[in-house]
């Protein structure tokens, strides 16, 4: 599973994530014996209050770099705790345009981004100073610093443009353009929120969490979709 696919199933999840106050699922014991009801035999899942602003960070162990997230929920799945986050920064991407005018992203661990990178975090020092600065974060490209926000009347002009949109394709702000050997790149923000899953460390002394590899993604990412969905049909059903 790609990062572009993780990014993706995260931000296909975000509507649940808003309505999660509390899930429980009990898992069946496999024992024949009695034994005392514990957490670790049940999946749970929990909002986070949106007041509480702590930064974790979210470090990835192949690389050993991190990025910093807000918790968005907390879930506990066979025992183990995890922590849905959004990026503190904004998340952006790098994309060229292909020979039919489509807006393809690199990927992070494309030979592309290695080459493009650092030019375009050469173009946003230059275009902004120390406002901002272009990170190469784990699993989405980060842009610290304060960016405008756009005024309402370009928002809606902008909004009458996504309705051709269709509903797989993920809505981008153009932030700026350079070329690069005939080749049009182009720094976008994300605008459809940004998650990231990450398991509670070891280290009690540290409060940080543990980017998942490719192998926990697919196994994990399938059970927490699940109760969101399982969650999401019992809602729907006590408004109906």
């Amino acid at each position: 599973m790609t990062n572009s696919q993780l990014l993706f199933i995260a931000i296909a999840l975000i509507s649940v994530l808003a309505q999660i106050q509390a899930f429980t699922t009990p898992v069946a014991f496999r024992s024949t014996h009695i034994q005392p009801p514990s957490r670790l035999y049940q999946n749970t899942i929990h909002k986070v209050p949106d007041d509480d602003d702590t930064s974790i960070p979210f470090l990835d162990p192949t690389s050993n770099g991190f990025i910093e997230c807000y918790a968005d929920s907390i879930a506990i799945v066979d025992g183990i705790e995890y922590t849905i986050g959004n990026p503190c920064d904004t998340s952006v991407s790098l994309c060229y345009f292909d020979k039919g005018d489509n807006l393809v992203p690199i990927d992070l661990d494309d030979p592309m981004m290695d080459k493009i990178f650092p030019l375009c975090a050469s173009i946003v020092e230059d275009e902004f100073g120390e406002e901002l600065v272009l990170e190469r974060t784990p699993q989405t490209l980060t842009l610290v610093g304060e960016l405008e926000e756009e005024d309402d009347e370009e928002e809606d002009d902008e909004d009458d443009e996504d309705d051709d949109v269709s509903d797989e394709e993920e809505e981008v702000e153009i932030l700026l353009s350079f070329e690069e050997e005939d080749v049009e790149y182009v720094l976008v923000r994300l605008l459809d929120p940004v998650l990231l899953v990450g398991k509670a460390s070891e280290d009690e002394n540290q409060h940080k969490c543990i980017l998942l590899s490719e192998d926990e993604a697919d196994k994990i990412m399938p059970a927490l979709e699940k109760m969101f969905l399982e969650y999401q049909e019992e809602i729907d059903s006590k408004s109906s």
